[in-house]
């Protein structure tokens, strides 16, 4: 339903229309949960922001889904960088239009009834392998759009277009040295059977800290093959656990939703957690504070991921700059730094 407005919204949910402005608007007043819930129904509703004046830019956040990956429609990881999307185009005066574009289906069916509506786009890459990377980069580049592009929480590295996304490698890397500072030495990871660009880099990252800190004394590293629907997690490591000869002393997960169903699958064998098997998550979203123990995990500026993409989307365009112009101009791939949050699921072996 395209164009639906706040109160259409409301109507869906069951809640006030107020309830719906402070979600869609970023501000203190209503749960998380319910935050997500509008925002979420926003995008399959094709809300977008009410015009404040008539010379009013409008950028269409795209958020692109892949129903053999699914990670995005698992996950409510996309909810933060779209606050960030909202909080940043309001400042500048901007309109935001929310919409689903499904890999794998055509283009221009999805997108031409607004095309010619939209200033920019910001391109929701979650859910992109890396051989949809080359597909959608070669669309933003050469597929004569009216407008500037940046693709966010993907790094299109064979293509001119702008990027802006977490260092999900050193991010990773960082993890796995501090849970070998705690004197952790065999390790597990929670490897996705759904590949998508991040996690190809988070795995990387495993390998890497491991090599460089361990050397060839490391243990070979375990993998967990796991479905990333959360119920599907669970019963996967599970799986794993029943036929596992012995335990590692620490599980890395790509994701916290994966952690979560870590911790509950080791708790349901009768494995302490620290004790017996640290377990380390990735993006820090709520669900970390929402189990016991407490996720340790690496921290993503989820929001700012949304506003840098914004800060950057309006410079092109008020440079009057394309898609394709960029190549001339130079293109912009912005890393975020993350950060390692301790909580309870992670403690030193000294400790036992």
């Amino acid at each position: 339903m395209p164009g639906a407005t706040a109160k259409e919204i409301a109507k869906k949910l069951g809640i006030s229309a107020a309830s719906v402005s402070v979600a869609l608007n970023g501000k203190p007043g209503v749960s998380d949960a319910t935050r997500q819930r509008v925002l979420i129904a926003a995008a399959e509703m094709g809300y977008s922001t009410p015009r404040a004046a008539s010379d009013s830019r409008q950028l269409c956040f795209l958020i692109y889904i892949d129903p053999h990956v699914g990670i995005v429609q698992a996950s409510s990881y996309y909810t933060f960088v779209l606050q960030g999307v909202e909080r940043a185009a309001k400042e500048l005066g901007c309109r935001v239009l929310i919409r689903y574009y499904y890999a794998n289906r055509s283009f221009t069916e999805q997108m031409s009834d607004i095309l010619q509506d939209i200033d920019g786009l910001l391109v929701l890459g979650t859910d992109m392998t890396s051989a949809q990377q080359s597909e959608l980069g070669a669309m933003i580049v050469n597929g004569s759009l009216p407008f500037p592009a940046v693709v966010i929480d993907n790094f299109i590295l064979s293509a001119y277009a702008d990027c802006v996304g977490n260092d999900n490698l050193y991010g990773t890397k960082a993890a796995v040295s501090y849970l070998i500072d705690q004197g952790r030495r065999t390790f597990a990871y929670v490897r996705a059977n759904q590949r998508v660009a991040n996690f190809e880099d988070r795995e990387n990252g495993i390998r890497l800290a491991i090599a460089e800190h361990l050397g060839s004394d490391a243990a070979p590293l375990m993998v967990i093959p796991v479905d990333i629907s959360p119920d599907r997690t669970f019963q996967d490591i599970c799986s794993w656990l029943e036929q596992c000869p012995a335990l590692p002393e620490a599980i890395v997960a790509e994701n916290d939703e994966v952690a979560a169903a870590a911790i509950r699958a080791l708790r349901s064998r009768g494995c302490a957690v620290p004790d017996e098997v640290a377990v380390m998550g990735f993006d820090d979203i709520p669900i970390c504070e929402m189990v016991d123990p407490a996720i340790t995990t690496v921290h993503t500026h989820k929001e700012q991921l949304g506003s840098e993409a914004v800060s950057l989307l309006y410079r092109r365009i008020v440079a009057g700059e394309t898609a394709q112009s960029i190549r001339s101009h130079g293109c912009i791939k912005l890393a975020l730094s993350t950060r390692i949050v301790v909580r309870g699921s992670t403690t030193s072996l000294e400790r036992r």
